[in-house]
């Protein structure tokens, strides 16, 4: 068990955005349909090379922030929003948080 401290509202909320962001669908779980519209697999070196195809490319990102113990390719809020409490835990300031986040995920 991994202890993390506890998140503000003001990072809370920009997890949130985010996780909007790539929910297309608005059901509350990210997949592979969710993401060909937000996340361009075309540059990714291993679907470049021919190696990955767009799909392969899809799914092994959204396993970054699938639960290590059920990566069925779907990420929950709460996956997205324990990945990034990890996240948290290693940047002090708020404002670098958010201005993290914003430039990530072009909030």
């Amino acid at each position: 068990v991994t202890l993390r401290p506890p998140m503000s509202n003001a990072r809370q909320e920009m997890i949130a955005q985010a996780f909007r962001k790539l929910d297309r669908t608005g059901d509350g779980v990210v997949t592979v349909e969710d993401l060909r519209g937000v996340y361009n697999a075309k540059h990714h070196p291993k679907y470049r090379n021919g190696e990955w195809t767009e799909d392969q490319v899809f799914r092994t990102f959204l396993d970054n922030f699938d639960s290590p113990y059920d990566k069925d390719g779907k990420v929950t809020k709460d996956e997205f929003l324990n990945y990034y409490s990890g996240v948290s835990a290693s940047i002090d300031s708020d404002a670098y948080f958010i201005l993290m986040m914003t430039s990530v995920w072009k909030m």
